[in-house]
């Protein structure tokens, strides 16, 4: 689950998984694109640039079949957050039902079919 900014390492880590949701607002990232535009063009200026380039968006991540559940915040979910809580506890509910039922072996074998061709 993605709730806001995930870079790094053990972001990325904890990344394969059956099914991933994602707050509207989240990304996920090998490097902030605040240190991408910092290594590529020594500036941080270049951030929003550098975020586009390395699709680390929701809508990128869902394209590309990373997220599988986006949730919404609306404006903002630290204005709303009882009902942003509820939206994605239902997000939860649904993709655990969705899996529930399924053997072991298909769910690795599936896992591995959305993860294999990662940055190809």
């Amino acid at each position: 689950m993605l709730l806001g900014q995930g870079a790094g390492g053990g972001a990325l880590a904890l990344l394969p998984a059956d099914r991933t949701i994602a707050a509207q607002h989240s990304w996920l990232s090998p490097l902030p694109p605040e240190g991408a535009s910092a290594i590529v063009h020594r500036t941080s200026e270049f951030a929003p640039a550098m975020a586009q380039a390395q699709g680390v968006n929701v809508a990128a991540l869902y394209a590309n079949g990373l997220v599988d559940h986006i949730v919404d915040e609306r404006e903002d979910a630290s204005l709303e957050p009882r009902e942003f809580c509820k939206r994605m506890a239902g997000a939860i509910e649904y993709e655990l039902a969705s899996v529930a039922g399924l053997p072991v072996p298909e769910l690795v074998a599936a896992r591995a079919r959305k993860y294999r061709n990662l940055g190809s």
